[in-house]
């Protein structure tokens, strides 16, 4: 039992390339969009109610930095790790002059955005999938996620939870946004975390950052800024 939790643990070596890794998208990307979720290059619908298991010792948090409509760096770690991620204030491109501009608005658009990416495995096939979660609405849903385990974790800390797709909304303030609807990662059950970690390992290392993984980040990270203009910008951490 000892040995198998030691290899489940990263060395001071893989903690590195997790902080350094310009792509944590594993498996297939799913995204939230308008109320449903799509899974890879071919936007596959996947239904509301399917449940995954969310690796939580994968978890990563952090800063993403775009420009030009791309992913040039990433300051993030594992959550599991204890990462803290910078302030907004800690980290470069802090004039406003300086950033890009929003296509639609004209507005300062911040370079960085506060990420994060959450892997879920198929709890049958163990297929693997990335939630990247950058929008207040889907940060929200992965920090509900992380406060259950966070207390199940006390008892049972080798088990994982088991989430359900579901969708939530609310009236924007401003109403000519309308109804905002947002992700919900329901916890439904628990199960042991080391099959899925293990399938996890088997995976490699992850794979180049795909077209539509980029252009779902950035329309994420441009519809916030919209949502927010106007709107004194408050720092995350």
């Amino acid at each position: 039992m000892t040995n198998e939790v030691a290899t489940l643990q990263p060395n001071p070596f893989e903690s590195y390339a997790n902080a350094m890794s310009t792509n944590r998208i594993v498996g297939e990307l799913l995204k939230f969009a308008k109320g449903d979720y799509f899974a890879g290059q071919q936007a596959r619908e996947i239904p509301l109610g399917t449940k995954f298991v969310a690796i939580m010792d994968q978890l990563m948090i952090g800063w993403v930095k775009w420009r030009d409509a791309a992913p040039v760096e990433q300051i993030m770690g594992l959550l599991a790790q204890g990462y803290k991620p910078k302030r907004r204030s800690e980290l470069d491109d802090n004039d406003p002059a300086q950033w890009e501009t929003d296509d639609e608005t004209g507005d300062p658009q911040d370079p960085w955005q506060f990420t994060n990416y959450l892997i879920l495995a198929d709890p049958n096939t163990k297929e693997l999938y990335t939630f990247a979660a950058s929008s207040r609405g889907a940060l929200g849903a992965v920090g509900e996620l992380c406060k259950e385990h966070g207390k199940h974790m006390r008892e049972k800390p080798d088990e994982d939870p088991v989430i359900k797709l579901g969708v939530g909304s609310y009236l924007h303030r401003n109403k000519a946004y309308g109804r905002i609807k947002f992700p919900i990662l329901e916890v439904v059950d628990w199960v042991d975390k080391a099959p899925f970690v293990q399938a996890l390992e088997g995976t490699g290392t992850t794979e180049p950052a795909e077209p539509e993984v980029v252009q779902h980040e950035r329309e994420e990270m441009q519809a916030k800024a919209r949502r927010r203009a106007g709107v004194k910008l408050e720092e995350t951490f």
